[in-house]
């Protein structure tokens, strides 16, 4: 009797088990994200000087990886932790490399090179903020603690790439160009959306890790 009753748990138990593998999506496209920002500041550090389309390919990719995991969330009867949270997290990476993106549009369509800028500095910031988010989310299977203090450190790149942004700032106004002040600043401005997206992220992530525990 004990036998059947444990062979009807495992079937019943079998029905409610995940059978998309979503931590590896997750992991997937926090890889590609993470490429794609590293592609950024190397790209920044050549000067920018020529078309960046390796950026361009990178998010492409990243975006059909999140249409894919959309699509498998939605016919999904089980998933191995909130839903919502699964979602959320992948649109918000996707934002990050969108944002890497924006920059080399920016860049390119106002003729400006990272010489003389501190546009390399925010880059750094960022992929290392990206890293931080790949690692939270690679830990998120197996070690929970790890992924939460990757995410708490995820969220402190708005506020570095904003000390560096201020004293960028500073330093562009003193320039007597009026029309470059402009072009760089608004580039300066969508590296700062890039970082408030990685802080997004990590948010997302601790709230996550939170219900997970």
């Amino acid at each position: 009797m004990a036998a059947e009753k444990r062979a009807h748990l495992h079937w019943f138990s079998g029905i409610f088990e995940p059978t998309v593998d979503f931590f590896a999506l997750l992991n997937q496209q926090a890889d590609k994200t993470l490429e794609g920002v590293q592609a950024l500041s190397k790209w920044l550090k050549e000067d920018g000087r020529t078309r960046c389309q390796i950026v361009r390919d990178l998010e492409k990719e990243a975006d059909q990886m999140k249409l894919d995991l959309e699509k498998k969330l939605v016919k999904s009867f089980v998933t191995p932790f909130d839903r919502e949270d699964i979602y959320e997290l992948s649109t918000t990476m996707d934002e990050v490399i969108n944002s890497a993106k924006a920059v080399v549009r920016e860049m390119e369509a106002m003729e400006i090179i990272s010489e003389g800028t501190h546009l390399v500095e925010l880059a750094d910031v960022l992929v290392e903020g990206t890293t931080c988010v790949r690692n939270s989310i690679h830990a998120l299977r197996k070690d929970l603690r790890s992924a939460g203090d990757e995410a708490i450190q995820s969220r402190k790149t708005d506020t570095r790439a904003a000390k560096i942004y201020r004293l960028a700032i500073q330093e562009l106004l003193r320039e007597d160009d009026f029309k470059k002040i402009f072009r760089v600043k608004e580039v300066y401005k969508v590296m700062m959306e890039g970082a408030e997206r990685i802080d997004r992220v990590g948010e997302t992530l601790l709230h996550a890790i939170v219900k997970m525990s």
